[in-house]
């Protein structure tokens, strides 16, 4: 990748200097008494300065932006070396017009992209500092992500399941980016993911979903009648995984299942574990 850029710069370097010396020399031949023995040199004076221009125009639509404007500002140096040498007032001119406009672009696109570039730091602060990629984790219950902690809240006092910071066993998250809104493969920070959290008790299995609108979904079911399958993959080819949680959630008439998102972490297959040996002590007491 280093040696790519490089590359790139001495191709970026090397026609913005053909720009700037075939402009100086193409004015200069134009304003010499013997110009007019021979045009050869004109015409070769021309070619490098049409090749540097299209290497200059390339590089912009492959993604260095200010190329472009500093194109312009090479030629119009290489105009105002050519009417200070040769006392042309209108080459002064245009060499300056083109100097200003190219610096002015340049300035313009720099900032520009900074502010790009601060505008996504700040989204990704906002999303909790975390990769756009799937990362699951176990925590305690009172660190879970400050968008889950309102809802566990108002699901406590919804079904009265009194203190579940001391009932809890076992507590995993998984924040991963809302396909939805950011297509994969993006490289803009995005707004904050979807995060979804799966709380047991002895008792208890909870499921809290975030998602990115601000929205909150919790779903409660009594572990007796709760199973949890192994990880798997969708089908939908995406490669993420998942396991699916069927329970008899509470106010829902019949049992149904959630596909509670993993990543490929050991923590993923330490949660399922220990998910799975709950569930068999509970069922044996």
């Amino acid at each position: 990748m280093l040696k790519r850029k490089s590359s790139v710069a001495v191709l970026a370097s090397a026609a913005l200097l053909g720009e700037m010396f075939s402009a100086y020399s193409m004015f200069s031949l134009m304003n010499s008494p013997s110009v007019a023995l021979s045009m050869w040199p004109v015409v070769w004076t021309a070619a490098v300065f049409t090749l540097s221009l299209l290497v200059s125009i390339v590089l912009a639509v492959r993604g260095i932006t200010v190329m472009g404007s500093a194109s312009v500002a090479a030629a119009g140096l290489g105009f105002l070396a050519s009417g200070i040498t040769g006392g042309e007032t209108t080459q002064v001119l245009m060499g300056l017009v083109c100097i200003v406009a190219g610096l002015s672009f340049t300035f313009v696109l720099a900032r520009f992209s900074i502010s790009s570039l601060c505008g996504q730091l700040a989204l990704h602060a906002v999303a909790g500092g975390e990769p756009r990629e799937r990362r699951t984790r176990l925590c305690r219950i009172t660190d879970l992500d400050q968008r889950l902690l309102p809802l566990l809240e108002d699901t406590v006092h919804a079904y009265s399941l009194g203190d579940l910071r001391a009932a809890t066993k076992l507590c995993c998250e998984t924040r991963y980016a809302d396909e939805g809104v950011l297509p994969r493969g993006s490289s803009f920070a995005g707004p904050p993911p979807v995060v979804e959290a799966c709380v047991l008790t002895e008792n208890l299995v909870i499921v809290l979903i975030a998602h990115t609108e601000g929205r909150g979904v919790a779903l409660v079911g009594r572990l007796q009648q709760t199973m949890v399958t192994e990880p798997s993959r969708p089908e939908d080819g995406t490669g993420a995984r998942e396991v699916y949680v069927r329970s008899a959630w509470l106010d829902s008439i019949e049992s149904s299942s959630y596909p509670f998102p993993l990543d490929d972490s050991a923590v993923g297959r330490e949660f399922v574990q220990v998910f799975r040996g709950m569930l068999t002590a509970t069922r044996h007491t």
